[in-house]
């Protein structure tokens, strides 16, 4: 179970770490083409804009790719913990008891 949970956990960071480096690589041919824009031809400026457009698609591909796999990543932790639920209802029932009994005690002592 754990493994599962983790292995979709690693995905998430693997793809929200090749998301920040789009979004970085966008920002940095955005300046390259401020520069261009202030001392080039328009060739130059129209070859920019479409590196851009490329690096734009490819991060919204990604992070799509990213949302989707933490969508998964919680679907499958919801599946786990209602599994675990159903195996072990009393375990669960006393857990929530004694965790509505610790904060009661603290309420009631305030």
């Amino acid at each position: 179970m754990t493994k599962q949970m983790n292995a979709g956990a690693g995905t998430v960071v693997e793809l929200r770490g090749q998301v920040v480096q789009d979004l970085k690589g966008l920002v940095a041919d955005t300046e390259s083409l401020l520069k261009e824009v202030l001392s080039a031809s328009g060739e130059e400026i129209s070859a920019a804009g479409t590196r851009i457009d490329d690096r734009l698609g490819e991060a919204k591909a990604r992070l799509m790719r990213a949302r989707a796999a933490a969508g998964r990543g919680i679907g499958e932790a919801v599946g786990i913990t209602q599994a675990y639920v159903v195996r072990n209802p009393w375990k669960v029932l006393g857990g929530t008891a004694l965790a509505g009994l610790i904060i009661g005690a603290m309420l009631r002592s305030r």
